[in-house]
Order: C-alpha cells, then sequence, then structure tokens
C-alpha cells in the first residue's frame, strides 16, 4: 500500500534533503514500512498480502492502505478438540484442553485403555510369555530378598539385647550370693551359734579313676565318730 508524505517529498533550505515518511511509523500490524519519493509503502504480513491479491475489494474497502485492519484468523476456527482461539497480528493461538497439545490441539496425549487392550492383542504370544516370566522372576527375588533382610535385623536385634541379659543374670546371681554369706555371718555374730561338726569324712574322688564295674561311691563315705 502506498501513502503520500510531505508536499513535493523534500525539506531543507534548499529542499536538499528527502522526508523519510515512515519515521512516522504510519504501517500498523507488523507490517514494514518503505520509504518512497514523497510517498511510503507499507508491506502487510502475508496473510494480508494473500487477501489483496485474491480479493479486489479487501486491498480497496477493507485492508486499508496502512495495513490498519487485523484479519481475525479465528473466523475459520482453526483449534479443534474445543481449543480457545486467540487472535493475533499475522496468525492466532491455540489454547488448547487437558490432554491435548499441538499447534491446533490435534494431538492426544491420553492413553486410551481400549488400544492399550488391542495392543496387548496384537502382541505375539511369546512375548506375553517372556514380559510374565519375567515379573514373577522379578516378583520371586524381592520376595527373597526381603525375608533376608528380615532375618538378619532380627538376628542383630536378638544378638545386641541377649548379651546384656546374660550378664545381668549373673551379675545379680554374684549378688545374691554375697547378700546371703553376709546375712548368714550376721546370723552366727549374734545368736552365737556354731556351725554343727561334720558327721561324715567325705574323700575326693576322680572320676575317671573309676569305671562302672567299681564299688558304689556310697562305700567311699564313712562315718565319723563324734
Amino acid at each position: 500500500m502506498e501513502g503520500k508524505g510531505e508536499e513535493n517529498g523534500y525539506h531543507g533550505l534548499y529542499c536538499e534533503e528527502e522526508y523519510n515518511e515512515c519515521l512516522s511509523a504510519p504501517c500498523q500490524n507488523g507490517a514494514t514500512c518503505r520509504d518512497l519519493v514523497n510517498s511510503y509503502e507499507c508491506v502487510c504480513l502475508a496473510e494480508y498480502e494473500d487477501m489483496l491479491e485474491s480479493d479486489e475489494f479487501l486491498k480497496e474497502n477493507i485492508i486499508g492502505e496502512d495495513c490498519e485492519i487485523d484479519v481475525n484468523d479465528c473466523d475459520s476456527n482453526p483449534c479443534h478438540h474445543a481449543g480457545t482461539c486467540i487472535d493475533q497480528p499475522g496468525g492466532y493461538t491455540c489454547h488448547c484442553p487437558h490432554g491435548w497439545v499441538g499447534a491446533n490441539c490435534e494431538i492426544h496425549l491420553q492413553w486410551k485403555s481400549g488400544h492399550m487392550a488391542e495392543s496387548l492383542t496384537n502382541m505375539p504370544r511369546h512375548s506375553l510369555y517372556i514380559i510374565i516370566g519375567a515379573l514373577c522372576v522379578a516378583f520371586v527375588l524381592m520376595l527373597i530378598i526381603l525375608i533376608v533382610g528380615i532375618c538378619r535385623i532380627s538376628r542383630i536385634e536378638y544378638q545386641g539385647s541377649s548379651r546384656p541379659a546374660y550378664e545381668e543374670f549373673y551379675n545379680c546371681r554374684s549378688i545374691d550370693s554375697e547378700f546371703s554369706s553376709a546375712i548368714a555371718s550376721i546370723r552366727h555374730a549374734r545368736f552365737g551359734k556354731k556351725s554343727r561338726p561334720a558327721m561324715y569324712d567325705a574323700t575326693p574322688i576322680a572320676y575317671e579313676d573309676y569305671s562302672p564295674d567299681d564299688k558304689p561311691l556310697v562305700t567311699l563315705i564313712k562315718t565319723k565318730d563324734l
């Protein structure tokens, strides 16, 4: 589109300088301005150029010499699957609903259950056997690892808890023995009782020196004269 600039297209004291009509940015909607002698030209975007070449009425009455009339690209409903079309200079943008992507919302991201069942049906039988076998082996291995881990943890906890209980038991026995000895000495000192002399003389025996055919052990204990 061409437009007129300043009169005669020049300025200055001697009209020696050409006036640049594009300095005022007359072109709109992203059009490019070309400075001409005493005029300018707006090069509209491709969408305008196509319409200008195909429709003379638009060229003269609608688009405008400054490309000031924006063509609504959303009139053709380019966005699919209930996408929202937003008109922009030189194009449009589609805001797609959930599960759809693409310039015109034409790509579906959701995995359909019917498609999955069809894929499994068309899959070779030996492939299904391999997949099922691999899953079973993985499950068994996980189960074995879990059982071994539980057993090791239980063994560590048992070893850590049994030793203190063992030591505490024998410490209690030694303390009880010392306490009993102390009580016995106090009783003897208080009541003045003497220990009764032994009625028998016992001779120590080494068991390895005797055999089952020897005399009974009772014969080795003799009465003592009191």
